[in-house]
C-alpha cells in the first residue's frame, strides 16, 4: 500500500497528516529538519531560558485548535486579559473588566479611550461572535472598518494599532476586517496562551498522535510530482498522493517578498520582576517613534521560560532589525522608568513569521496534480494553518474515494 506523502512537519502538514491517518490512510510525512512544528518552535538557551522563535500566542477558542490537541494535555497558561500601553511617560492599563473586576477603576481612567471607546469595544466583542472562522478576509481594511466603527483616532492610534501590530505584524492593519472581527470573537470566547512547556509542545503533541513510522525528519525533498517524491539522498519514494505542505517560495530569494518579519529580543534581570507587569501584553504606539512594538514578562505567564528563578522578558519588534540589542534594552528600561541593568539572553529573526494575503482562499491549492497547502491559503495565524491542514486532507480522501 501507497502511503499519502505530505511535505512538512509545520502545523498544516502535521493536522493534514493527523486526519488522513485517523481516516486509516497510510501516511508518510517527510521533513528536512531535524524536529517537527516549522515555524513554531521553541528552544532551550545554554543558561537553560526557554526561548519561542520570536514570540507567539495561542488563543484557547481557535476552532481548529480544540479539534486536534488537547487543551488540558498542553497546560496552557494564560495571559491577563487586557493590555499595559505605555504613553511616552508611563503606563496605562486596559483590562477585561468581566476577566479582571478588580481593575475596573485603573480602566475607568485610562486616559487615551473615551468612554465610547471603551463601550465599542465591549459592542464589537459582543456583535462579534457570529463570525466564523471560514469566512472571508473581507475586502475593508482592518483600520477602515475601526474608524467606521467609530473607534476616535485617538483610541485607535494608541491601543488598535499597537495591539494589532502585534497580532498583524503589519501597522498599517491592512488585512480584511472579516478575519479582525474573527480573531475578536476568538479573544472575548477564550485566553491568550502559552503552553506551560513552549509553543512547540502543540506541534510536538499533534505529531504524537500519528502512527510511530508516519514521521521522517532530517529528509529534504529534491522535487515531486503527484504520485512521486525524490529526496536529496536521490532516494525515491512512491505515493498514492503528494501533499506540499512547506513553502516553495523560500527556496527562491529573488522573488518578491511575502512574509512579514519579525526580530524578537529576550532579556533578563531580577529587577523585572517588580515592574508590576505581571502576566500583561505592554503595547507601544508606533506614533512614539521607539523601536519596540510590545512585549511581555513571559516568565510570569510559565516559570518554565525562565531559569534558576530569572525571569525572561520577550521584546518585540516589528521587521528584521540588525542590532545588538543596546537600543531596544534603553527602551525597556524608558518604559520601565528605571535602570534594570538588563542581560541580553537571545534573539530570534523570523524572516518568514506570516504570509502577506491580500484575499483568503479555499484552504489549498491542486497544482499539477499535487496538493499544496499552508496559512497562506487559510488566513495568517495558527488556526489558518491548521485549517488548511485539515481541508487539505479531506480533499485528498474524496480524490482517491472517488
Amino acid at each position: 500500500m501507497k502511503p499519502i506523502v505530505v511535505l512538512g512537519a509545520g502545523l498544516a502538514g502535521l493536522a493534514c497528516a493527523r486526519k488522513l491517518a485517523s481516516h486509516g490512510q497510510k501516511v508518510l510525512v517527510v521533513e528536512a529538519k531535524s524536529k517537527v512544528g516549522g515555524r513554531v518552535s521553541s528552544q532551550r538557551t545554554e543558561t537553560g531560558f526557554l526561548v519561542d522563535e520570536g514570540f507567539q500566542v495561542l488563543l484557547s477558542s481557535y476552532p481548529e485548535l480544540n479539534a486536534v490537541v488537547s487543551l488540558q494535555e498542553l497546560e496552557l497558561r494564560p495571559f491577563n486579559s487586557g493590555a499595559l500601553i505605555f504613553n511616552g511617560q508611563e503606563l496605562g492599563l486596559l483590562a477585561n473588566p468581566f476577566r479582571h473586576p478588580g481593575q475596573i477603576r485603573r480602566t475607568l481612567h485610562f486616559p487615551d479611550a473615551t468612554l465610547k471607546d471603551k463601550f465599542l469595544v465591549a459592542y464589537l466583542m459582543l456583535t462579534s461572535q457570529r463570525h466564523r472562522e471560514d469566512q472571508p478576509l473581507g475586502h475593508q481594511s482592518t483600520l477602515d472598518f475601526l474608524k467606521s466603527f467609530g473607534f476616535s483616532s485617538q483610541f485607535i492610534e494608541n491601543f488598535w494599532i499597537p495591539f494589532l501590530s502585534g497580532v498583524y505584524l503589519d501597522p498599517t492593519l491592512s488585512i480584511g476586517s472579516d478575519f479582525f472581527r474573527f480573531l475578536i470573537r476568538c479573544f472575548g470566547w477564550g485566553q491568550v496562551c502559552l503552553p506551560e512547556e513552549g509553543m512547540e509542545q502543540l506541534p510536538i503533541q499533534i505529531a504524537s498522535q500519528l502512527p510511530p513510522d508516519a514521521l521522517r525528519l532530517n529528509s529534504k525533498a529534491h522535487s515531486w510530482t503527484d504520485k512521486e517524491v525524490t529526496l536529496d539522498s536521490g532516494e525515491k519514494i512512491e505515493a498514492a498522493q503528494v501533499i506540499c505542505a512547506f513553502d516553495q517560495r523560500e527556496q527562491n530569494s529573488s522573488e518578491n517578498p511575502v512574509f512579514r518579519k519579525v526580530t524578537t529580543y529576550y532579556f533578563t534581570s531580577p529587577q523585572l520582576n517588580g515592574l508590576g507587569w505581571e502576566k500583561w501584553l505592554i503595547l507601544v504606539p508606533p506614533r512614539l517613534g521607539m523601536t519596540i512594538t510590545h512585549m511581555a514578562l513571559v516568565s510570569s505567564v510559565s516559570e518554565h521560560y525562565g531559569a534558576d528563578q530569572k525571569p525572561l522578558l520577550s521584546v518585540s519588534v516589528t521587521g528584521i532589525k540588525k542590532s545588538d540589542g543596546s537600543l531596544v534594552a534603553h527602551e525597556v528600561e524608558k518604559i520601565a522608568r528605571k535602570s534594570l541593568s538588563l542581560e541580553w539572553v537571545a534573539t530570534t529573526e523570523v524572516t518568514r513569521a506570516l504570509p502577506i494575503i491580500s484575499e483568503e482562499g479555499a484552504g489549498f491549492e491542486v497544482k499539477e496534480g499535487v496538493i499544496v497547502c499552508g496559512d497562506r491559503y487559510a488566513s495568517p495565524s495558527i488556526n489558518g494553518a491548521l485549517r488548511s491542514g485539515r481541508l487539505a486532507a479531506q480533499s485528498c480522501l474524496e480524490k482517491l474515494s472517488g
